[in-house]
């Protein structure tokens, strides 16, 4: 009698930092990467078709091993399980296929609790080349792509990708676009920094600071922070920032911050804010200005930063601006 292999969630494969840094994509592809490793048989599935309502966007995915683990997720984790369990089927079989779920599905017993549809595509057995060229794009912060045609059972990876580029259907042939998850740069000191690299680190995001104060290893290792501590705002070296990146500054003392906006706005950083009320704002504003900084480079400074009102508790501050920043990425992600 064949023994009967239940789906089950995959326990992480990497450290919480490197989650963190790769994001969801890297957990999926590095479950590939395992499967491939240890010869065992894989699917990618993906998210190809969304009818009425749905609570992930086209594009998301999966990564289904045919001992039955799986990580990822195309709902808001009721038809997991289920999607684990037909993967390990066309795995079995050794075909590709496209499968339904909700209103139309075969699934009679599945059903979502949204009462739309969607559809996916189970590709088995995407080339170890691919996945392996996958998980350094996501280690690198570079926007890719992988091309997957149904029709035809190809599956293309596109290595380089502008930022802003659309998932979705080009003909016969579906777009998965991969971007970098936000980093979130923190530049300045004492409990402002601390609570927003608390939020950030819950959040998932690249974090790394560069503070005045002694943020110390343990605190960095706590948050999975990158830290450098600054003597004075000479100290910084070149700013790691990408398209990708949101700068944030946590200074009371403008003196520290002029010369650090300028290095931050020499860079192509999708967010920059500081710390500061309306005139503060105003005050950084004049002096940049009399320092030879454009008033187009100045307009790129949010201040006050934080996408609520005024607030003098480090926390509310911090989820307050982590909302700022959020609203900002998905607005970049959409133009």
């Amino acid at each position: 009698m064949q023994d009967i292999i239940i789906p089950h969630r995959a326990a992480p494969t990497l450290s919480a930092s490197q989650a963190e840094i790769r994001g969801e994509s890297g957990e999926i592809f590095d479950l590939l990467q395992l499967g491939l490793n240890a010869g065992i048989p894989h699917a990618l599935v993906t998210l190809i078709e969304v009818e009425g309502g749905s609570s992930r966007a086209i594009g998301a995915q999966m990564a289904v091993l045919a001992d039955g683990r799986y990580c990822g997720y195309l709902s808001g984790g009721c038809i997991e399980a289920a999607v684990a369990a037909e993967a390990m089927q066309a795995i079995e079989a050794g075909e590709n296929r496209i499968l339904r779920f909700g209103v139309g599905s075969p699934f009679f017993d599945i059903r979502l609790p949204c009462g739309g549809s969607i559809e996916v595509h189970v590709h088995v057995n995407l080339a170890a080349d691919i996945v392996q060229s996958i998980a350094e794009l996501l280690r690198q912060r570079t926007a890719f792509g992988l091309e997957l045609t149904p029709s035809t059972g190809g599956a293309q990876l596109i290595a380089s990708m502008a930022p802003g580029s659309r998932t979705g259907w080009s003909d016969d042939a579906f777009l998965r676009c991969y971007s970098p998850v936000t980093r979130l740069l923190l530049i300045g000191r004492g409990v402002e920094l601390e609570s927003m690299a608390r939020m950030g680190a819950a959040a998932g995001l690249d974090l790394v600071a560069f503070c005045v104060d002694d943020f110390s290893a343990a605190t960095a290792e706590r948050f999975g922070a990158a830290t450098e501590r600054l003597l004075t705002p000479a100290d910084a070296p070149p700013l790691p920032i990408d398209p990708w990146t949101a700068v944030v500054f946590l200074f009371h003392d403008r003196d520290w911050e002029a010369g650090l906006l300028g290095a931050a706005l020499s860079g192509d950083a999708f967010f920059i804010g500081a710390l500061g009320s309306r005139r503060a704002h105003a005050v950084r504003r004049d002096r940049l200005l009399a320092a030879g900084v454009s008033g187009a480079s100045i307009g790129r400074i949010r201040g006050p930063i934080g996408l609520f009102g005024p607030t003098r508790d480090a926390n509310a501050l911090a989820i307050s601006i982590l909302a700022d920043v959020t609203h900002s990425r998905l607005e970049f992600d959409q133009v």
